[in-house]
């Protein structure tokens, strides 16, 4: 899917807008325009530099937390407000979202402050008819603050998926998949605002960090590098021996590549690709950052078979192939929230047959004996068990290792199975 982050961007860029404008801003730009929720606030905030900490801390907080509600705020819209949440203008129901977070979640900001910035900035974008609407309804849910509250937590009045924020196919796959405890928790942990990242330092010991880790000294330096620890646990299974060739098929953003390189400890090569010059580089930028010299980067189609990869007798030349394939991401949405509006079931069958038509190419890459380690970000059976199946059965590796990995225990969710070629 193309996302206009070009003109979000511009749209962003105003020297007198105000922490809720530019969060207004991103929450449009995901909400309605189906950007990425981290490349549009990242852009926001790098495009508003001088912004001083504490706004930058409000903007975030408004626009997560917005995103991630939004399905139980327009609930309440819907309660509160004469008109529907998808017949008003995109820029008034995405305002009321974000007021009623503020009044609904965000206790040290006082309700007539959030109100009268509403109403403001509707005035400011020529919506000055809608303006007593804007004040209108925000008012009533706060005067109602205490019952909304007490509504959401009663079975009898709120379905859970609009409890917990979440599609309601979605909550009910997870709730089949998992029994209804656990898929409460996981979905409780979608919207529990930890936001804990996982650095890997360069000695290989992990920690977990808060805050904006990429800014500090230590990260500019290449000392520590931001990857989950489920996802870490990649190159600990792959465990690469001196000299060994590793070919990471969708390589982007880099972590488990340099992560395979670091593990080689200046031996061996990794070769890491992706299917576009974007997402190459931004494989190239950690490879910069991190100082590797054992690992190369291309450009390339994970689908389309590589002969470079292959021995003058058919074989493989990898002895390790990792498959970290595009998936629907079910088990990072605590991290990128707007996940949760554009997956759907079809997306998953679909995606299937993707990975499927990846794993078949990448098979060719190793060499007997060698190892292909497939791993996903999400929760799903058909991208995972199903997935780990076929790969015994039709592409006649043998199965090692599996792990699953479900959100909060102790991170992200996702899914590892490692295989050997006879």
């Amino acid at each position: 899917m193309k996302h206009n982050t070009v003109d979000t961007k511009a749209q962003m860029v105003r020297s007198n807008a105000s922490p809720r404008e530019i969060a207004l801003d991103v929450i449009l730009a995901v909400l309605e325009d189906k950007a990425f929720s981290h490349i549009a606030l990242r852009e926001a905030l790098e495009a508003h530099e001088a912004l001083p900490v504490r706004d930058r801390g409000l903007v975030t907080r408004l626009t997560e937390g917005t995103i991630e509600y939004m399905i139980q705020l327009d609930a309440i819209l819907n309660d509160y407000a004469s008109i529907k949440v998808s017949k008003m203008k995109p820029l008034i129901r995405n305002l009321l979202r974000m007021t009623a977070y503020q009044i609904l979640y965000m206790d040290r900001i006082p309700d007539a402050a959030a109100i009268n910035e509403a109403v403001k900035i509707a005035k400011k974008h020529k919506f000055q008819g809608l303006s007593g609407f804007v004040n209108g309804v925000s008012r009533s849910i706060a005067r109602n603050r205490d019952q909304i509250l007490a509504g959401l937590n009663d079975p009898d009045k709120t379905p859970l998926f609009v409890r917990y924020c979440l599609p309601e196919w979605l909550f009910q796959y997870l709730d089949h998949m998992y029994g209804r405890t656990e898929a409460c928790r996981i979905a409780e942990y979608y919207i529990s605002g930890d936001n804990v990242n996982y650095v890997r330092f360069r000695d290989g010991h992990t920690e977990e960090m808060k805050g904006n880790i990429s800014d500090s000294e230590a990260f500019k330096q290449g000392e520590i590098t931001v990857q989950d620890y489920a996802s870490q646990q990649v190159g600990m299974i792959a465990d690469p021996r001196p000299g060994d060739l590793v070919v990471d098929v969708c390589a982007a953003p880099g972590g488990k590549s340099c992560h395979a390189a670091a593990l080689l400890n200046g031996t061996g090569m990794v070769d890491a690709r992706d299917i576009s010059s974007e997402k190459v580089r931004m494989i190239d930028e950690n490879i910069r950052r991190l100082g590797l010299g054992n690992i190369r980067t291309k450009v390339w189609d994970a689908r389309i078979l590589d002969e470079d990869l292959i021995q003058a007798d058919g074989s493989g030349k990898a002895d390790i192939v990792l498959c970290d394939l595009p998936c629907s991401g079910l088990g990072i949405i605590g991290k990128k929230p707007d996940i949760r509006y554009s997956v759907s079931l079809e997306d998953i069958k679909s995606l299937q047959q993707l990975q499927r038509e990846i794993l078949k190419t990448a098979v060719c890459y190793v060499k007997p004996g060698g190892k292909l380690l497939y791993s996903t970000c999400t929760l799903t059976r058909e991208e995972n068990e199903d997935n780990a199946a076929w790969i015994e059965t039709e592409l006649r590796l043998q199965k090692v290792k599996e792990i699953k990995f479900l959100p909060g225990n102790p991170s992200d969710g996702f899914f590892i199975s490692e295989f050997i070629k006879k």
